[in-house]
């Protein structure tokens, strides 16, 4: 196992089909087993051969997490090419240094971030498929070397000379051994990361251990507080990773609904709480940037295991960890086996080992630099304690000397500011005052609340340590690196200039208005505040479906749709979205009682007792293209058009077996849910209905959620797109754009049913027959989807089967 391609081919051949990545881009999820993985792999290998990609050569590879990132990575490795992972939010001209500097061969983009920058060769990752059962020849390829290079990671370059990490296979492959001695994973594990995979702390944790240990990760493409409650409610997830800046809020979210719990009685259902976040989750896994040790005690006391670690890009990229066996609240913990870690007469942190960078891309003066005599300088202050735990103060570049020539470190402070209610973030740094250093603060707060939240702080410090200029940043957020720390360089270039103690201005583009103005693509200046949401910016529920979605992804705040109106104004809007930070997203239930096992037991004799039995003597059903169900690999998504309640049972009676016992039915809220609410129980029993919003006021994300849910565990699918029941005298209705909505994002094969007859037998919003006659169902051939095709070629492609299907006399 001298490569990381070696590593990955033996793990596929000791785990083959169990399940590696998983995988949930919004309302599916998408899960790849170690050999399927490999198949991936071997297919993108050979299509990076076929576009002459060479050992040595650099290949860009510009995508969020996912089974397609990873199948990507190792691709590059197998052809013993250097991968060069790259943060996908990167503008234009931040790629382009790095292409300067990388000189890539070509680039592999994901379809969701495409290639906008410097013209180079590009392949779309999932428009390439998988190779066959047999191993792509890889002709021509140099022996394994542990010593070759791996991948270069760009730790800066958005404003000045870009500096890649050189990181070879024997870097990467000694520190995933040393973590997993300190941290050991069995294949009943599941990690569920939040880290990005461009970082090398997201390769280690969240790529590379879970596939060591021979167990399970599951990635979100892009974490919110309502995908993280929901990945944590429906993963088997064992081990936590994320960043200090989402612990701290998730615990925040989670205080402010236990309210002002006395300690005593936390304690006493602490089993409850901790069951409400996730019941199978043990261990929560912290780095990137010191956690702030009251969130660690507060995370501790739910009866987590909170390990912390220490690294740098530079250092593969763990240092020290805590581990099971050996942890120091507020440590980082002690040295992973063979990294040797010192400190110098200055207090700075030094580090030697196997998992040490060979070096900066290019740059041999700057490689010097960060060496003294073989021992790599951090440029972070620390201290170990007498039991060897080591103790990390800051990077020493922003240490601020206080007035007595005390050291003053930010995160001290910005520890205590965090803590006032009332202040999302800070970042502390010291700003150069008529010939002296002041300690400043800028917060992420209301501008009315800053000065005494600084107060709050100055109270708990030292005197050396007081804050005595402060700010407000003007944005929704700091400007952050990948692991979500503060760029500080940005924050301090911004401040050039500013008067201390003045609150800065917002600017007039808000980050909902920028939302809004992405959506429906226009001018964002020329979106007033008055302007109602429906009549004047023309968004409808798909276009809701989208905001939402992007205010989580974006903002990290949880809207519910049924909150929004067509006459809703920006300013409300706004105002919905700055209430509901910090306030818990409220999830779907899933699955319903009518999914547990005694109720699929009993269902068939339901269907029997309280349908067939009484339904039966009105109609003679005639059923075709029952050749269109059979072989059907997976679940499908069933459409059907709507003429009568007794659609339902009869499209239900006419299904094979098969079909019939793994079916669930798309019910309308409006009409279901509302005005026949005593028939519920009968219809969720005898038919698996669920409710499915399709009100203008209701929340629709709901029921694709749960539709994605269902398809996720095997099960069919029937919905009634047309959206109402069609009268006398009307042809099929036009189809609701939810209909492509669904077909695009399921992922699944959609077999249209044609439904003739029943209107005659029970017309519309009758509940009781009315006369005997002959019902025609008719099964069409399953409709393939594409997760590139629009959504309105989606149902117009839907709609036109459904017509031929229904033919002349529909």
């Amino acid at each position: 196992m001298n490569t990381l391609d070696a590593f990955l081919q033996r793990q596929v051949e000791k785990h083959g089909e169990r399940l590696a990545l998983q995988f949930r881009p919004r309302y599916r999820t998408i899960r790849s087993s170690y050999a399927e993985l490999k198949r991936r792999v071997d297919g993108l290998a050979a299509a990076l051969a076929e576009a002459g990609v060479q050992p040595g050569d650099r290949v860009l590879l510009h995508a969020y997490n996912s089974p397609d990132w990873v199948a990507a990575f190792f691709a590059i490795l197998a052809r013993r090419a250097v991968a060069v992972p790259l943060n996908p939010r990167s503008t234009p001209d931040q790629l382009e240094r790095i292409v300067a500097s990388a000189e890539p061969r070509l680039v592999l983009a994901s379809r969701y971030t495409p290639w906008t920058a410097a013209p180079l060769p590009a392949l779309t990752i999932e428009s390439i498929p998988d190779a066959g059962p047999a191993p792509a020849v890889r002709e021509g390829q140099e022996a394994e070397d542990p010593e070759a290079l791996a991948e270069l990671i760009y730790t800066s370059g958005t404003t000045g000379d870009p500096k890649g990490v050189m990181l070879t296979h024997r870097n990467l492959l000694s520190n995933l051994e040393a973590v997993s001695l300190g941290v050991p994973l069995t294949p009943d594990d599941h990690i569920l990361t939040l880290v990005p995979l461009f970082h090398v702390y997201g390769q280690i944790t969240s790529l590379l251990i879970p596939l060591h240990a021979g167990c399970a990760a599951t990635y979100l493409p892009a974490p919110s507080s309502r995908t993280i409650l929901d990945a944590l409610a429906h993963t088997p997830a064992t081990h936590f990773v994320a960043v200090p800046a989402v612990l701290k809020t998730m615990m925040d979210r989670l205080e402010s609904r236990l309210g002002r719990m006395p300690g005593f009685l936390r304690r006493a259902l602490r089993d409850r709480i901790r069951a409400r976040i996730s019941r199978s989750l043990r261990v929560i896994v912290s780095g990137g940037a010191p956690l702030d040790p009251v969130i660690e005690e507060k995370w501790l006391a739910l009866g987590f295991e909170v390990l912390q670690g220490y690294g740098l890009t530079e250092t593969s990229p763990v240092v020290a960890a805590n581990t099971p066996t050996a942890h120091r609240t507020g440590s980082v913990g002690k040295p992973v086996s063979g990294v040797e870690v010192k400190l110098s007469p200055e207090g700075e942190i030094l580090v030697r080992g196997p998992n040490v960078m060979t070096g900066y891309w290019r740059d041999p003066a700057r490689t010097a630099v960060a060496f003294a005599d073989g021992w790599l300088k951090t440029d972070d202050g620390g201290h170990f304690d007498q039991e060897g735990f080591l103790y990390v103060h800051g990077r020493r570049k922003y240490m601020i000397l206080g007035p007595g020539g005390e050291n003053v470190f930010p995160e001290d402070l910005e520890a205590e500011l965090n803590r006032v209610s009332g202040v999302t973030d800070s970042a502390v740094i010291g700003l150069s005052r008529e010939g002296r250093t002041v300690i400043h603060a800028v917060l992420l707060c209301e501008a009315a609340r800053a000065e005494a939240a600084v107060a709050a702080a100055n109270r708990k410090l030292a005197s050396h340590q007081q804050i005595l200029s402060w700010s407000v940043w003007p944005e929704a957020d700091f400007p952050r690196s990948v692991t979500r720390k503060v760029k500080k360089e940005d924050v301090i270039r911004a401040l050039a200039g500013q008067t201390a103690a003045a609150p800065a201005a917002a600017g007039k583009l808000t980050p909902v208005k920028r939302i809004l103005a992405e959506v429906t693509r226009q001018d964002p200046g020329a979106i007033a505040d008055t302007a109602r949401l429906g009549a004047d910016l023309g968004i409808d529920s798909l276009l809701r479906i989208e905001i939402v979605s992007r205010i989580e992804e974006q903002l990290n705040v949880m809207v519910e749709e049924a909150r929004i109106t067509p006459e809703t104004t920006v300013a409300e809007f706004e105002a919905l979205v700055e209430k509901q930070k910090g306030v818990a997203p409220k999830l779907g239930q899933y699955p319903r009682w009518s999914l547990a096992p005694w109720a699929c037991r009993l269902r068939p004799l339901a269907r029997v007792v309280f349908l067939k039995s009484w339904l039966s003597p009105f109609y003679r059903l005639r059923v075709e293209g029952l050749e269109n169900l059979e072989n059907l690999k997976g679940p499908v998504i069933l459409m059907a058009n709507h003429r009568s309640f007794l659609d339902s049972a009869v499209a239900t009676f006419a299904m094979p077996k098969p079909v019939r016992s793994r079916l669930a039915i798309a019910a309308s809220t409006e009409v279901l849910y509302a005005y026949y609410r005593w028939a519920v129980p009968l219809g969720e029993l005898s038919l698996n209905a669920f409710p499915f919003p399709t009100g203008l006021h209701e929340n629709i994300r709901l029921g694709m959620d749960y539709v994605g849910r269902l398809l996720d565990d095997g099960w069919n699918v029937l919905v009634f797109p047309e959206g109402r029941m069609r009268r006398a005298g009307e042809a099929l209705l036009s189809l609701k754009g939810g209909a492509g909505v669904i077909a695009v994002e399921m992922g699944v094969p959609i077999v249209p049913v044609a439904i003739a007859g029943t209107d005659r037998i029970m017309p519309p919003d009758k509940i009781v027959p009315r006369r005997r006659g002959v019902v025609t169902i008719r099964f069409g051939q399953p409709l393939p989807t594409r997760a590139d095709e629009s959504y309105e070629a989606a149902t117009a492609r839907i709609e036109a089967a459904l017509r031929d299907l229904l033919g002349a006399g529909g």
